[in-house]
């Protein structure tokens, strides 16, 4: 994973599937709740549900509603879309504000990667002299098979 670059970013709005979980759901593969939802996008299922996607139709992970640090969170699987009104029935939509954050990239985007460069993440928070994390909305954009751009919201 490559050093984190400081950015500010835009709102924007995302469809899809949404679900509450922790870190412990997930690090259990019986409890976790993400990857039933990215079986969907592999199989091209929310593709068909969102003829309206923008951003070239890359899929954003949106993390969100932080409890804490290790509390539960909820997560928002989809695509960019223009607004509340692209939202098909029985999907969810969320509305993620413009902000400052730090942007880590992966190179690569299975799953395994993506688990560690979290643990990364999590740990270079640790450091001292760190920006401090705003837990409000954070991001994964996965831009192709080679890189996921990780956005994490800075106070």
């Amino acid at each position: 994973m490559e050093q984190p670059v400081r950015t500010k970013e835009s709102g924007f709005f995302v469809a899809g599937y949404a679900v509450r979980t922790s870190l412990a759901l997930e690090q259990n593969p019986q409890t976790a709740r993400i990857p039933p939802l990215w079986s969907k996008i592999e199989s091209g299922e929310l593709e068909l549900q969102i003829p309206k996607r923008l951003a070239k139709g890359k899929p954003f992970v949106v993390y969100h509603s932080y409890e804490s640090e290790q509390g539960p969170f909820s997560v928002l699987l989809g695509y960019q879309v223009l607004g509340q009104d692209d939202v098909p029935p029985g999907l969810s939509g969320l509305s993620i504000p413009g902000g400052r954050y730090l942007m880590f990239t992966v190179l690569g985007s299975r799953p395994e990667l993506v688990r560690q460069a979290w643990q990364q993440i999590r740990a270079y928070f640790q450091q001292p002299s760190t920006p401090t994390r705003a837990y409000t909305f954070d991001y994964e954009v996965y831009e192709n098979t080679q890189r996921v751009s990780i956005f994490v919201a800075i106070k």
